[in-house]
Parts: C-alpha cells; sequence; structure tokens
C-alpha cells in the first residue's frame, strides 16, 4: 500500500514541481473501492443533489458532471476550516506523490497557504529556483505575469509546472520589500537527497534532514555508518526548514537512536483513544543535538520531540512550527485524490504540540541580514539618487560585510555611492559607484562567504555537541 504524505502544511504545501508538502503526518494511502452508502434520503442530500441538478441543466453554459463534483469536494474540504485536508485533481496528486520521491521535474521549492498567501517554504539545492534567487518566505503572486493571489496553492502548481526546459517567471512578494521581484528560470529534473552529511571539527558529524521522504530512513543508516567511520562522537541533527513526511519512516529514523521498546509518538483518533508507538531499536548512545526552527513541522517535530524527551537531546534554535495532526490519502481512479486529517499526534510525554511547537533547550536567533535576498535579484543597475527597497538591500548588506553607509532606508546617498566604490576596489572591478550586474554579483560571493560563518544556530549546537561527547 502506498503512503500519503505528511507536511508541515503548513496551510497547504504543494511541490511546485515545486515542493509541495502537504502539512501533516501521512500515515497511508486508501484505496477507493469501497461503496459508500450515505443517507442520501436526508434535506440536506437532497438540496445537494437539487442544486446539481440545477446547474447541471439549467447553468447558461454547459459544464462537465467531473467539473461539478470536483467543485463540490473541494467546498467540503474547504468547509471544515482545516488547511491540511485537500483535494487533489489527477495532475496535483501527481505532483503531491512526487513530493517525497527523490526526483521531479520542477523548479524546487517546497510551498505552502500560510495566511499571506502561498508562501515559499523551503528551496532545493541545485534547482532552478535556488539558481534563480528565490527564497524562503517568499509569497508568490505571479506566474508567468498572472496573477495568482487568489489561487490555492493546488491551481498555482499546476501553472508552474510544465515539461522540462520550458520557462516560467514567478513574481514574488519578499519580506519587507513592497515591489514585486520576479525570477525567470528553466523547469528541470531535480535531484533531491533528502539527507546530507559532513564531519566538522572535534569529532562532532553533522547530519541534515531535509524532508522525511519514503527512502530518508535508509540515507539516515548511510550517513550515520560513514560519520562513524570518520570517528563521529556526538551528532549535530539539523532540521531546520523541514515540513515533515511519513509518520512511519519518522519512526524509524528514531529507532536508530532510541531503545527499543520507548515510546516515540502516540496518536489519537477522534474517539480519544490512544495508540502508542515505540521504537523497534536497535537505539544508540550517540549524544545528538538537534537544530530545529519556526519550519520544522509535523514529522519533523516528532522526531525532534521523540529525541528530546525520550533520549536526551538538546533542541537549539526557535520555535517549531507546531503542526500535531496526521493525514491519510484517498486514491481514486481518475488519478485525484482527497488528503484528509484523522488524528492527533502526541510527543511522548503525552503533550499536543498543535500551533504551539516545541519549545528550544536553548534559544538562538540567526542574525537579521540572514534573510537578505541577493543583489542579482534585484532590478539593477542601482546608482546615486535611486530610492527603492532595493537600494535598501544594497545598504543593508554593505553594512554587514563591515562598508560605513550613513542611511538603510533606501536612499542612494554619497556614502553608499563610496561603500559601492570600496566594494568595487576590493574585486578589481572600476571604482563607478554604480552597482551593475558584475559588481552585485561579487558584492553577492562576499555576502554568501559572511554567511558560511553566520549560522549562530549551527555553532551554538556544535560547541553543545563537543559538551555531552564522552571518551572514545
Amino acid at each position: 500500500m502506498n503512503r500519503g504524505t505528511s507536511f508541515r502544511v503548513i496551510a497547504s504545501t504543494l511541490v511546485l514541481g515545486l515542493v509541495i508538502g502537504s502539512g501533516g503526518t501521512l500515515l497511508g494511502l486508501k484505496a477507493a473501492n469501497i461503496a459508500l452508502v450515505p443517507g442520501t434520503g436526508s434535506a440536506a442530500f437532497q438540496k445537494f443533489f437539487s442544486a446539481y441538478d440545477d446547474l447541471h441543466n439549467q447553468y447558461y453554459k454547459p459544464e462537465s458532471n467531473a467539473t461539478l463534483l470536483d467543485g463540490a469536494i473541494v467546498g467540503m474540504t474547504q468547509s471544515l476550516g482545516d488547511p491540511f485536508t485537500e483535494y487533489f485533481t489527477p495532475s496535483g496528486a501527481q505532483q503531491f506523490n512526487e513530493m517525497l520521491s527523490s526526483s521531479f521535474v520542477g523548479i524546487g521549492v517546497t510551498i505552502q497557504q500560510a495566511d499571506n498567501g502561498a508562501e515559499i517554504v523551503s528551496v532545493l539545492n541545485n534547482s532552478p529556483a535556488k539558481q534563480a534567487g528565490l527564497h524562503p518566505r517568499d509569497v508568490i503572486v505571479q506566474v508567468n505575469g498572472k496573477n495568482v493571489e487568489k489561487m490555492t496553492v493546488q491551481q498555482i502548481s499546476n501553472l508552474v509546472v510544465g515539461p522540462v526546459g520550458s520557462t516560467v517567471t514567478i513574481g514574488v512578494l519578499r519580506p519587507g520589500d513592497a515591489d514585486i521581484l520576479h525570477f525567470t528560470m528553466k523547469r528541470a529534473k531535480v535531484e533531491k537527497p533528502s539527507v546530507v552529511t559532513k564531519m566538522m571539527d572535534h569529532h562532532v558529524g553533522y547530519m541534515q534532514i531535509s524532508v522525511v521522504a519514503s527512502n530518508t530512513a535508509t540515507e539516515v543508516q548511510q550517513g550515520l555508518a560513514a560519520l562513524k567511520q570518520q570517528g563521529m562522537r556526538s551528532l549535530v541533527l539539523d532540521l531546520r526548514g523541514n515540513p515533515g513526511g511519513y509518520l512511519d519512516v519518522a519512526v524509524q529514523i528514531a529507532s536508530d537512536f532510541i531503545p527499543q521498546g520507548k515510546v516515540v509518538v502516540q496518536t489519537e483518533d477522534r474517539h480519544g483513544r490512544i495508540d502508542k508507538i515505540t521504537s523497534k531499536g536497535p537505539g544508540s548512545n550517540l549524544p545528538v543535538v538537534v537544530l530545529m526552527d519556526e519550519d520544522t513541522a509535523s514529522a519533523a517535530e516528532i522526531l525532534s520531540g521523540a529525541l528530546h524527551e525520550d533520549d536526551g537531546a538538546p533542541l537549539v534554535g526557535t520555535r517549531s512550527y507546531g503542526k500535531g495532526t496526521v493525514q491519510v490519502t484517498q486514491s481514486y481512479s481518475d488519478g485525484s485524490s482527497l488528503k484528509f486529517t484523522i488524528q492527533k499526534w502526541l510527543t511522548p510525554d503525552g503533550e499536543w504540540i498543535n500551533k504551539k511547537g516545541l519549545t528550544p533547550t536553548y534559544p538562538v536567533q540567526l542574525p537579521s541580514y540572514t534573510s537578505l535576498p541577493t543583489l542579482a535579484s534585484q532590478t539593477l543597475p542601482l546608482q546615486a539618487g535611486e530610492n527603492d527597497k532595493a537600494v535598501q538591500v544594497l545598504q543593508q548588506t554593505l553594512a554587514a560585510l563591515g562598508y560605513t553607509v550613513d542611511r538603510t532606508d533606501g536612499y542612494f546617498d554619497a556614502s553608499t555611492a563610496a561603500a559601492v566604490r570600496q566594494a568595487q576596489s576590493k574585486a578589481g572591478l572600476p571604482t563607478t559607484g554604480v552597482v551593475d550586474a558584475k559588481t552585485a554579483a561579487a558584492i553577492d560571493d562576499a555576502f554568501a562567504k559572511l554567511l558560511s560563518n553566520s549560522d549562530t544556530q549551527l555553532q551554538a549546537a556544535v560547541k553543545i555537541a563537543i559538551q555531552r561527547q564522552t571518551s572514545p
């Protein structure tokens, strides 16, 4: 039986060729082969049939049965007020399934239906979106010039996906910007490994899990084996930006760290019945430190909570998202599917973290400048006398790099021009004081190096991991 998925859904997450997240923790995929006979004689059903008949036979232009019935299903899901219960068209269902596979065709971002619109949750490395300059928390408002602000995540996804090599232009609103930023990219086959590892100093292993996908447990085991061969004595497990995934896979991963028999997660159904899901082992004595942030959700929160409560792993970073429900997916013969919430999930100690999140043991914020967009994504050139958000990005970037600017309000003054000339001189470029494409690239390169040394959350986690080590 195929599994459904669980994503933070953050309201509603889709792989836009993307990567749709679907917030929640998915248990499984039901087969639509059970005949249901509801109380069709009730007044409510008679009203539904009457409305269908009127629209089908009297609407001013013919509409297909599929259009009307699909719309009815969408209406039912929306009436629940649950962002994690949603209907997928055949194309949307296919994208949803691709979300947790090792590769897909698209641009490589995960989106969710948040209060402010279709928000990008994460951007995959080596993806068209990453290369173009899209960032997490960008809100998609245009696709190929078409306004999508009132569209669902599914509808936006349908516009974004397309054949390999075809071009798509995405318009986004970025936090702090009033103007729409446009990014043009070619759709491509995006490889999506869910686990990345490396050895750090002082025998600290580092493992980043980007999503709890179908193959993630195997990737984790392989990564742990490789790190142990390199002499790992403690591990930093980075779950920042992880939107969730399969509940059973989260339990498998937890079992690599938590002794057999300990509760990893509890589920509670509509009748209040509790099911305690335990570790299968083998567990480990390896000291672990978990990194999380406000985008750590669903199955990633299950893993974080279990490691913290069962294994004493400190949580470092910021409060997690708070996604405490479980979904299953019903598939239909035409390729469409219905994802709906069936349970709550609770931590091993019985806490429901929905809309609250997990509290970090060690709260650590990233520097504010880490959220700045690249200059290459701005409209260039930038020069003296201009006054807009792109200049403000330039000024904040220069200030973070240590250049002296008298203002960061978006007005390109003499001090900004002087700082640009200094940056150009350092990069061996003509000192014009005008930010053209080459100057923007040079400043972006310098800023990227700064960012690589600005991960205060990782730095704190590594220090704690060293402290938790025991003698070999």
